[in-house]
């Protein structure tokens, strides 16, 4: 007699993401329906991205990107509960208060490193715009965290070795531009919210592969391919 072997639900956040939209998905459901009052529950929706921090807290490679999205789940569960009562458009002169720390630590000789040709590090772009040009012929990934700010990364004249190279994204009120050559495969795990992604590219069958993961709020990420003779 054969038996049919059962895959037991590996807790990532493919699977928050899953459950929270089959979740909403009754929720809005039932609403319509007159059963339930969907908008007593819909105020507990950063609990989500809460949740989705706390699983890439547990990465150590992710834990930057990990503290941003609990950060801005635990911030947006506060208005949408009615925790604090004032607006979120009352703190936009805290943006005035980055953007000088930001000028202060430039004047004071602060600079963050610039990414390693060959390296898997972290881009950071906080209150400021960076561009990267990859050159490595063994590229492997790295992550690019955006906050407030931009990244625009040309991959066009880098290569890698054997394994899919793999770029973890966290964009927040930013953006992320990314060119690859013609004949990269991209793989886009991208989760918007209240953000977009855009992945216009041309694949050859048996070239390269990049896998591009993260997470955007109020951001948005384009990664297209660039010709090497438009270069």
């Amino acid at each position: 007699m054969q038996t049919l072997a059962t895959q037991q639900p590996r807790l990532s956040v493919k699977f928050v993401v899953g459950v929270f939209f089959t979740l909403l998905g009754i929720l809005l459901t039932l609403d319509n329906l007159d059963l339930i009052d969907a908008d007593r529950f819909l105020a507990y929706w950063p609990l989500f991205l809460i949740a989705i921090g706390l699983l890439k807290l547990q990465d150590r490679d992710n834990r930057i990107p990990a503290i941003f999205a609990i950060a801005a789940g635990a911030l947006l569960l506060l208005f949408t509960t009615d925790w604090v009562r004032f607006s979120i458009f009352d703190l936009w002169p805290v943006a005035l208060i980055l953007a000088g720390l930001a000028i202060l630590a430039h004047a004071f000789g602060f600079r963050p490193s610039a990414m390693p040709a060959a390296s898997d590090s972290t881009i950071l772009c906080i209150l400021s715009v960076r561009k990267e040009k990859i050159t490595a012929r063994n590229y492997r990934g790295g992550r690019i965290i955006a906050f407030m700010g931009g990244c625009e990364l040309d991959l066009t004249q880098a290569d890698m070795e054997n394994l899919p190279a793999e770029l973890e994204i966290f964009a927040m009120w930013g953006g992320v531009e990314i060119k690859v050559p013609d004949g990269w495969e991209v793989t886009g795990n991208v989760f918007p919210v209240m953000g977009g992604a855009d992945i216009r590219t041309k694949a050859t069958p048996g070239g390269r592969k990049l896998t591009v993961n993260g997470f955007v709020t109020m951001a948005g990420v384009d990664i297209k391919s660039v010709a090497q003779e438009a270069l």
